[in-house]
């Protein structure tokens, strides 16, 4: 992270729960001023090329967290005709036009993330909103830091609601990140994350011919899984305490914030740059179900690719799906609160998924 942005958060840590020791603070502090350091030198050493580029309309992939984005992101990148933000790319986000080429010609070892075994390496596809966060951008992300930022789900998630001060480094931020990724690699982007669900009205009038694909899962397993992902991560990266019912609050209360969102970005996107499939479909048939995507937003041509996909997809066929357990309060909370998104989506409880204790 940047100087500027680790100051920003410490201002936000709740000093009755905080978990910041000097040891920690001292590593941020001095990684923050070196992350600032390379920022200025990376711009420099290509600040007319920066300035020169000019990025394609993004294909932005949107989903709640858990839906099986990574997933499709990973399909889409199987097209070398297509651009992406790497993991080294958006945790390094200060320096990758400068290193990121050396550290493709060393050893790329590939590890398993810890919510759900997927595979991935230093040049696997990434959330581009690692970076935004690094960079200084508002971001959801601020949460797996100052987790107590997930009592105002609407503040943390929804940029509009922010100071004027803030949207606009939003927007210069993610227009800096694209920009920089055009530097490299002079391609159209596919770029997924998912907080930028909530903000497809402003993603709609920033970018006007991007293009969306928009993926959905069963609600059940999406927060079952929810509660093992920010667990796990608010565990490793939280400066503060939290307790276990305050984050099912914040999964609670951020999908019906995504679900409006999205439902008032489609209003404002032309039908033929926006679409959506379902995991449960895209699992099942992968090549099938991004030869219609391909289709439906005319992105190139899906002969090209077909190859790969096939390839990748025998790659991950035996990837056996994450199995979790609720409560019976658990259950009733999710209906209570999603209902309506479950009915509307016509899902019914995952047999074989999920179990109720």
């Amino acid at each position: 992270m940047s100087l500027g942005a680790w100051r920003r958060l410490t201002r936000q840590i709740d000093s009755r729960k905080s978990r910041l020791d000097w040891q920690t603070k001292l590593a941020y502090w001095s990684s923050g001023a070196t992350h600032s350091l390379l920022t200025r030198i990376q711009h420099a050493s290509h600040s007319d090329r920066i300035t020169a580029a000019h990025p394609e309309p993004p294909l932005f992939l949107l989903g709640f967290w858990r839906s099986g984005t990574t997933l499709l992101h990973e399909l889409f990148c199987c097209d070398a005709r297509l651009g992406f933000a790497s993991t080294y790319a958006c945790l390094n986000p200060s320096h990758f036009l400068l290193t990121e080429n050396w550290m493709r010609v060393g050893h790329c070892p590939q590890t398993r993330r810890p919510m759900d075994n997927m595979l991935y390496s230093w040049t696997s596809p990434q959330e581009d909103e690692f970076a935004l966060l690094a960079l200084g951008a508002p971001s959801a992300y601020e949460a797996l830091i100052v987790p107590s930022l997930m009592r105002n789900p609407r503040l943390l998630l929804d940029v509009r609601c922010r100071s004027q001060e803030e949207q606009d480094r939003w927007v210069e931020t993610i227009q800096y990140f694209i920009r920089l990724l055009t530097v490299q690699q002079g391609k159209k982007l596919v770029l997924k994350s998912p907080p930028h669900g909530f903000r497809l009205p402003m993603l709609a009038s920033l970018f006007p011919l991007a293009r969306y694909v928009v993926l959905e899962r069963n609600p059940y397993e999406v927060f079952a899984s929810n509660i093992k992902l920010w667990r796990t991560l608010l565990g490793s990266y939280g400066l503060e305490t939290i307790s276990p019912g305050e984050v099912e609050d914040f999964i609670l209360a951020a999908y019906v914030m995504h679900e409006e969102a999205i439902a008032e970005g489609v209003r404002l996107i032309d039908a033929r740059l926006i679409t959506s499939v379902r995991y449960e479909e895209l699992a099942l048939d992968p090549v099938r179900q991004m030869a219609r995507l391909y289709e439906q937003l005319q992105v190139e041509d899906f002969a090209v690719v077909r190859p790969q996909l096939e390839r990748y997809a025998a790659s991950i066929a035996n990837h056996e799906r994450n199995r979790f357990l609720l409560s019976a309060d658990q259950v009733q909370r999710v209906n209570s609160v999603w209902g309506r998104f479950i009915e509307a989506k016509s899902y019914s409880w995952p047999e074989g998924h999920l179990t109720v204790a």
